[in-house]
C-alpha cells in the first residue's frame, strides 16, 4: 500500500520559545484551548485626525460577533464573501475572526505576551491570516483596514518585518474581488513568517487589529490564526512509489527551492514534486513575501525514505475461545499499532494475541521511526458462530408405513440415530419405517468440529387390526350366506365391502351374500388409530335340480288351483326355452327367454286354443343359473280333467 509521512521544515514555529524547551507554545497561543484565554481582547473606534488613521480601543471580554472563536467542524464553513474556509488549511482545530460585516466606525484588537527564551537563534513566529474588506474608495486614512504587529515591550517599539496593515484598495498584492459583493474585497488565507532570533530574552507582545471605515458606513473583518508549534511548511514523500511532494507555506510572492547546499535550484512555486525522491539528504525552501508584507526566511527539510513492510498474517478461521497469533517478528527501527485493541493481547507488539469470540479484522500500521513512513496490513478473523436446526414434529404412522423426517438450518451435516428402520443415516430428511415405536435423534454438525445441535422426533407406530371373515365357500345359487368375521387389534371403527354386488349392506360388519356368481369379497376394517387390516372370502356359486321344479301333473280346470304347468325355482337367471310334446312327438307349447315363477310364460293345456286330452305330455326347460351356468330338465307331466 501506498505509506504517506509529513516532514517538518527545519524551522519550527516558535522553537525554543518558552522556557528553552524546543517546539513548546506559550499556552493557548493558537487558540487550540478552544477559547481566548491568556489573550487580551479590546474595542473602540477608529477616527481621522491630522490625516492619519486613530484606532483608540480598551480592554473589555471577548464579544462574540467581535471577537469570534471558529470550531473546525465535520462540515466546512466558508466566508459568505469570499466563499473561503473561515479554519486555515493547516489543520488546527480553532480560528478568530476580529470584527464583523457591521458598519459604524467599529475596531477590535487582540493581543498576547510572551518571552522569547535567551540563546533562541532559530526562535520563529508564524501566523496565519485571511481579510475581507469592503472597499468604498475613500482616501487610504478612511479606509477598513487589518494590522499584524509584534511589539518590543521593553523598548515600546515595533519589530521591523513583523509589522504589516492590510488597507482595502483593488491594488493589494493578492487581494479578489467577491463575486456575491462586487464592492467587497479578500484575501484568502496566507501565512507570515518572523524570525525572532536576535530577541532572545525579550518580552514580545503579538498585535492584531481590524478597523471600519471612519466614516461609518462600510466595514471590514479579519481571520486569524497563529500556527502549531509543529508545523510551519509540509513534505510529503510517498513511500511506494518514492516520490516526494513540497508544500511551501500559502500567502508568500515567490518560492525557490534548493539541494542541501543551495547548489542547484529545484524549483519554483509553492509545490515542488520530486521523482524519484532524492536519497537521504536536506531540501531547503526560500519564501520570498509581498514587498512590505513580511520578510523572506529559509525552510529545510530532511528526507529518510525507510520503507517499512506490514504483515499482519493470513486471514483466518477458528472456533470461538481460539486464540490467533498475528503479525510477524519485529523489525528494529519501526513500531507497531494494531487496531482496534480489543481482544488483543498487546496492540503495541509486532506479534500479538487476539481470541475474538465474534469475527474481526485488525489492522497493523507499521512506521519507520527514521523517515515516518508508513505501511499497515489487514487481517481478517472469521469466528465460527453457533449453529440451530429444527425439526418436523413427531411423526404417527400405522404398521408398515413410511413417514419422511425433516431438519433444517444452519448445519452443513447430519446424523440420524438409531439407523434402524431409515434410509440414510447422514441426510438431513431420511424416510424412516420403524416397526415399533422409536425417536429418532439427529445431530447437527458446523462442518469446522466448533458446535452442534441436536433435534428429537418421535415416530409413534400404532397396530394394524386384523380382520379374518372365514374360508372360502361354495354355495348353491339363490342361496345366501351371511359373514361372520373375527377382529383383532380394535375397537373397529370402520367397515368396507367390496364389491357391493348382492351385499345386505358395505359398511356393517356381518353382511349377507344372495348367491348369484362367483364372486371374492373383501372387508376392510379401521381401528381408532385408523390403521386398516383386510382379508377376502370367495363364494363360489353353484346349480342343483333342486332348484328347479316343474309340476308331474296339473288340472286345466279354471278352478283357479293349479290351472297352469310353469318353471318354479330359485337361483334362476333365466329360462332359456320350455317346450311341451304330446306323446306321439308333438310340440304342443314353447316359450323362450323368461323370468321363472310367472304365469305368464305357463301352459294352460290347450293345443290350438282347445284344452288337450287328458295324458302323457313330456316336457323339457333349457334354465340358465345366477352363476351363468346353463343347465337342463326333463320329465313327464300328466294332464287331468
Amino acid at each position: 500500500m501506498k505509506g504517506i509521512f509529513t516532514l517538518l521544515l527545519s524551522v519550527l514555529l516558535f522553537h525554543q520559545l518558552v522556557n528553552g524547551q524546543a517546539g513548546t507554545c506559550p499556552a493557548n497561543i493558537d487558540f487550540e484551548a478552544g477559547s481566548l484565554q491568556n489573550w487580551t481582547c479590546y474595542i473602540g473606534t477608529t477616527s481621522v485626525q491630522n490625516n492619519q488613521n486613530v484606532i483608540t480601543v480598551s480592554p473589555s471580554s471577548p464579544i462574540t460577533g467581535r471577537h469570534t472563536l471558529y470550531a473546525k467542524g465535520a462540515a466546512t464553513v466558508v466566508d459568505p464573501y469570499g466563499l473561503f474556509p473561515v479554519n486555515p488549511p493547516d489543520g488546527s482545530s480553532y480560528a478568530v475572526r476580529l470584527g464583523n460585516n457591521i458598519n459604524g466606525s467599529e475596531a477590535e484588537r487582540i493581543t498576547y505576551e510572551f518571552t522569547v527564551p535567551t540563546n533562541a537563534n532559530d526562535a520563529t513566529f508564524t501566523y496565519r491570516y485571511a481579510v475581507v474588506f469592503q472597499d468604498p474608495g475613500h482616501n487610504p486614512d478612511e479606509q477598513p483596514r487589518f494590522i499584524a504587529r509584534i511589539l518590543d515591550v521593553a523598548t515600546n517599539s515595533y519589530l521591523p518585518c513583523a509589522s504589516n496593515e492590510y488597507i482595502a484598495t483593488a491594488s493589494l498584492p493578492g487581494f479578489q474581488v467577491s463575486t456575491v459583493d462586487a464592492s467587497v474585497k479578500f484575501k484568502p488565507w496566507s501565512s507570515v513568517f518572523i524570525n525572532l532570533g536576535m530577541y532572545g530574552g525579550k518580552r514580545l507582545r503579538v498585535e492584531f487589529t481590524t478597523a471600519d471605515c471612519t466614516k461609518g458606513a462600510h466595514w471590514g473583518y479579519a481571520y486569524v490564526d497563529v500556527g502549531d508549534c509543529n508545523i510551519t511548511a509540509l513534505a510529503h514523500y510517498e513511500c511506494n512509489p518514492n516520490i516526494a511532494s513540497f508544500y511551501g507555506p500559502g500567502g508568500f510572492q515567490d518560492y525557490k527551492w534548493y539541494d542541501d547546499n543551495f547548489s542547484t535550484l529545484l524549483g519554483t512555486g509553492d509545490t515542488l514534486v520530486l521523482n524519484p525522491a532524492p536519497k537521504i539528504n536536506n531540501v531547503n525552501v526560500v519564501v520570498i513575501p509581498y514587498n512590505g508584507f513580511g520578510c523572506s526566511d529559509t525552510l529545510q527539510a530532511s528526507i529518510y525514505p525507510i520503507l517499512p513492510l506490514a504483515n499482519a498474517g493470513p486471514d483466518t478461521v477458528v472456533c470461538p475461545g481460539h486464540p490467533v497469533t498475528l503479525g510477524s517478528p519485529a523489525a528494529p527501527g519501526f513500531t507497531y499499532a494494531w487496531s482496534p485493541t480489543i481482544f488483543l493481547s498487546d496492540s503495541l507488539s509486532a506479534q500479538t494475541v487476539s481470541t475474538p469470540p465474534r469475527p474481526a479484522s485488525y489492522v497493523v500500521t507499521v512506521t519507520s521511526v527514521e523517515s515516518g513512513c508508513i505501511d499497515k496490513d489487514t487481517m481478517n478473523i472469521t469466528v465460527f458462530q453457533p449453529i440451530a436446526i429444527t425439526v418436523s414434529p413427531d411423526q404417527t404412522i400405522c404398521e408398515g408405513q413410511m413417514v419422511n423426517l425433516q431438519a433444517q438450518g444452519s448445519a452443513v451435516q447430519y446424523y440420524w440415530s438409531p439407523g434402524a428402520g431409515l434410509s440414510r443415516s447422514n441426510i438431513p430428511n431420511p424416510v424412516a419405517a420403524p416397526k415399533k415405536t422409536t425417536t429418532y435423534q439427529v445431530v447437527g454438525f458446523d462442518g469446522h468440529q466448533c458446535f452442534t445441535d441436536t433435534g428429537l422426533i418421535k415416530v409413534l407406530v400404532n397396530p394394524n387390526p386384523k380382520v379374518d371373515v372365514g374360508p372360502d365357500v361354495t354355495k348353491a345359487t339363490g342361496s345366501t350366506y351371511t359373514f361372520s368375521p373375527v377382529t383383532q387389534n380394535g375397537p373397529i371403527i370402520a367397515w368396507q365391502w367390496t364389491p357391493a354386488d348382492d351385499l345386505s349392506c358395505t359398511d356393517c360388519n356381518t353382511p349377507v351374500a344372495t348367491i348369484k356368481k362367483n364372486r371374492t369379497y373383501l372387508a376392510k376394517v379401521t381401528n381408532e388409530f385408523g390403521c386398516v387390516g383386510t382379508d377376502s372370502m370367495n363364494i363360489k356359486p353353484f346349480c342343483e335340480s333342486a332348484q328347479v321344479f316343474i309340476p308331474n301333473a296339473f288340472t286345466p280346470d279354471g278352478d283357479g288351483l293349479n290351472d297352469v304347468l310353469m318353471v318354479r325355482g330359485k337361483g334362476i337367471a333365466l329360462v332359456r326355452s320350455f317346450r311341451i310334446f304330446s306323446r306321439w312327438g308333438e310340440l304342443v307349447f314353447e316359450k323362450t327367454n323368461f323370468q321363472p315363477n310367472d304365469p305368464a310364460f305357463g301352459w294352460d293345456g290347450k293345443i290350438r286354443g282347445v284344452t288337450g286330452p287328458a295324458e302323457v305330455y313330456v316336457y323339457i326347460a333349457d334354465v340358465v343359473c345366477d352363476n351363468d351356468l346353463v343347465n337342463t330338465y326333463k320329465g313327464n307331466v300328466t294332464l287331468l280333467r
